[in-house]
């Protein structure tokens, strides 16, 4: 149990220490950054109820792989984790007097989209074992990691200019939304096609989209870490 626990937390706690690391101004309280990680946690929670009522709100599209693993995507996985990681990171530090300067929204969204990928980190290792540590690591926990990087990119934008904030906010759900659809439509649809009921053998399809998902996600990385530099000056 402990090692699979250690296994899911060490790319969480790697990327917090680079996040932490890039804050070159004024280093925000730790026990803030702590509050910001466990209300990630919290929101992974409150995002069980929110899928749940997702799914029982939005019309089921026909039946397909496509449209199988659009629906999971978008209605049971991106829209509801982000709006609970957005709903959270509001509660968290959007009247703090510590949020002051444009690198503290990525830095408590990061620590809050980490605490999210941390949780549901160890609930996949333990069912599916340390072999998906691996790519999980490589690849689900730096996800959640960019998306929270254009999450509090906007956020921070909407905090600090006024005028547009509605703009900003939106933008701060809008876009981890789209990013995270993205991200596990390809693997969906992959999977799919694959495996199950919608099983196809088609060596050159997977081929395709596994390189599809690993342009993307290649992309997203360098979108995100060019907007980090950005606000943090390095």
């Amino acid at each position: 149990m402990l090692v699979i626990i250690a296994a899911s937390l060490l790319p969480v706690a790697l990327l917090l220490l680079y996040i932490y690391q890039r804050d070159t101004f004024q280093k925000e309280p730790f026990r803030l950054l702590m509050k910001a990680f466990v209300f990630g946690i919290l929101a992974a929670f409150l995002d069980i109820a929110v899928a749940s009522f997702f799914d029982h709100i939005f019309p089921k599209l026909s039946v397909s792989p496509f449209n199988d693993a659009l629906y999971t995507s978008l209605v049971l996985a991106a829209l509801p984790e982000e709006l609970c990681k957005l709903f959270m990171l509001y509660l968290c530090i959007w009247k703090s007097p510590y949020f002051d300067e444009y690198f503290d929204g990525i830095e408590y969204s990061a620590f809050l989209g980490l605490g999210f990928a941390g949780i549901e980190n160890i609930f996949y290792v333990m069912q599916g074992g340390l072999g998906l540590a691996v790519s999980r690591g490589l690849f689900a926990v730096p996800a959640h990691f960019f998306f929270a990087i254009f999450m509090g990119y906007f956020f921070s934008l909407a905090r600090f200019r006024y005028k547009k904030r509605k703009k900003y906010l939106f933008l701060a759900y809008f876009v981890p939304v789209i990013f995270h659809t993205i991200y596990d439509l390809i693997l969906m649809y992959s999977d799919n096609l694959t495996s199950g009921d919608y099983y196809v053998k088609s060596t050159s399809m997977d081929g395709l989209l596994s390189l599809l998902f690993l342009v993307f996600f290649f992309f997203v990385w360098h979108a995100a870490i060019r907007r980090v530099k950005k606000i943090s000056g390095k």
